[in-house]
């Protein structure tokens, strides 16, 4: 196997490993959570973690973009280290300031989050979020290092903090709020720990670095990203948050829970998107555009099946959680796409990163924003939390083919869109044929779907086979030149 390629690969698995591990953990902590909280309490802590990603999109103020894009060229006279603490020491002054100026608006923001106005609520948000940006950070230098083992130490650890440990308040006090505080305490003494761990990564002479050229060119490659992380919150976000003036906390728990075994799909997804856009932006000007086209083919291959097969498996997992959450099974599948949608839109739209034409992705997350808005008060009020799922599902559906339009305009890599349509026919076909079929009819028109996605996919089955096949050899071949060295 060419070294490039092996390289690739290695990488892409090495960066996976959080999302592996994440996924185990996170599906041994949905079962405990929702037999601990009732789906109001739970709906609760999902509300926190919502507003608290919406503190982080702006606080970022695009940094952590800038950060990605200018790691490798970067501006002026700044170096990798002094660039790492510029875009962290801004971003972090922004949320100090902005808990500072929130202030003023404690009650009501405390009372979105759990109902009623309760300050500690406020101080968690603010330190919750501020703990969440140096997080970002620490974990950007990591990937751009490609430092494989401490990405994945340091995200499995908080994905352990994150996910399970903070529930153990549940076993003596189940309420949203005792997980809140005992989740915040968790994130803050990590994000000390591995701050000072991290310390030698920070060059503090960075005011002498940054000149008004590098600044300028920051924030015109920045600033633009701002409202697109708040679109793209209000994208990923506004179903939870229509649910809750709609229907109410319980509706929303039961949602929530949902979308965590969903994240499932997270593990193809977040390690791929991981390594990507690294490798994407150091090999773009080779022209070597048909590995790009094959990784396009491979990923949307990869998706289909996991979220067909995962469909098909629904309902065993599904006996895992608190008999209150378990009317989610019928909606499931829509939430897949949303998560599929964007890791295809990562191949198909990468021409709108490498020209720094921000502005265009943040035309079609505003666009889909509002498509999603939209789609919500029209289809929840007749079809309850279902239509909140089919919301989220045509709405990611819409800002794949916009950006995969857009970014195919600056730098074509897609050969052809088959698989794309492939992706979203099998998934959608899939989706309603579990909402609207019960019984063994449901499950044999599921696995007539997956054998049908299996025959149109047998092309990338066969590369991707022969591509593990390789991956093993190698492997094998490591091991033994280990073994020779070590004798």
């Amino acid at each position: 196997m060419e070294r490039s390629k092996q390289r690739f690969l290695k990488n892409m698995v090495g960066f996976s490993m959080v999302t592996w591990i994440s996924f185990a953990l996170g599906f041994i902590a949905t079962p405990i959570s929702t037999r601990l909280f009732a789906p109001a309490e739970l709906a609760r802590v999902s509300m926190f973690g919502t507003y608290t990603s919406l503190f982080c999109s702006v606080c970022y103020l695009g940094l952590d973009q800038a950060f990605v894009r200018f790691f490798r060229e970067t501006p002026g006279r700044m170096t990798p280290r002094a660039l790492m603490t510029f875009c962290l020491a801004v971003a972090l002054g922004f949320g100090v300031v902005s808990s500072a100026v929130l202030l003023g608006f404690w009650r009501s923001l405390s009372g979105e989050i759990v109902g009623q106005p309760d300050f500690s609520i406020f101080l968690c948000l603010c330190l919750y979020s501020c703990s969440l940006v140096i997080f970002r950070f620490l974990s950007l230098c990591y990937r751009m290092e490609q430092n494989a083992l401490l990405y994945t130490i340091q995200g499995v650890v908080h994905a352990l903090l994150t996910k399970i440990a903070y529930l153990a308040v549940g076993f003596s006090r189940p309420t949203g709020r005792s997980a809140i505080l005992a989740l915040t305490a968790l994130m803050a003494v990590f994000t000390v720990v591995f701050l000072i761990l991290q310390r030698g990564r920070l060059d503090f002479s960075f005011p002498r670095q940054t000149d008004r050229d590098a600044v300028r060119e920051l924030a015109k490659y920045a600033l633009p990203l701002v409202p697109l992380s708040v679109l793209s919150w209000l994208n990923t976000s506004v179903s939870t948050l229509a649910l809750k003036h709609l229907l109410g906390y319980e509706a929303t728990g039961i949602f929530s829970s949902a979308l965590g075994l969903a994240s499932t799909i997270n593990i193809i997804q977040t390690g791929f998107n991981t390594y990507w856009a690294p490798y994407v932006l150091e090999n773009y000007q080779s022209d070597d555009r048909q590995r790009f086209y094959t990784v396009h083919r491979l990923m949307a291959c990869m998706l289909t099946l996991f979220g067909l097969g995962i469909t098909l498996l629904q309902s065993p997992v599904f006996l895992l959680l608190g008999k209150s959450y378990r009317s989610s099974v019928v909606f499931f599948p829509f939430l897949f796409l949303s998560p599929i949608c964007y890791c295809l839109g990562e191949t198909t739209g990468m021409g709108i990163t490498i020209s720094k034409k921000t502005y265009w992705t943040t035309l079609i997350y505003l666009f889909s924003s509002l498509a999603n808005i939209g789609l919500c008060y029209l289809l929840i009020p007749p079809l309850g939390i279902s239509g909140a799922a089919m919301a989220s599902a045509l709405s990611a559906i819409l800002t794949l083919l916009l950006r995969t339009a857009v970014g195919e305009r600056y730098y074509r890599a897609i050969l052809n869109y088959r698989c794309l349509a492939l992706t979203i026919g099998l998934m959608t076909a899939a989706s309603f044929l579990n909402l609207l079929l019960s019984g063994v009819w449901k499950y044999a028109a599921l696995i007539l779907v997956l054998a049908l996605a299996c025959a149109l996919f047998r092309a990338e089955l066969r590369t991707l086979a022969t591509t593990a096949g390789q991956v093993l050899a190698a492997l094998r071949g490591h091991i033994r030149k280990e073994e020779r060295h070590g004798r």
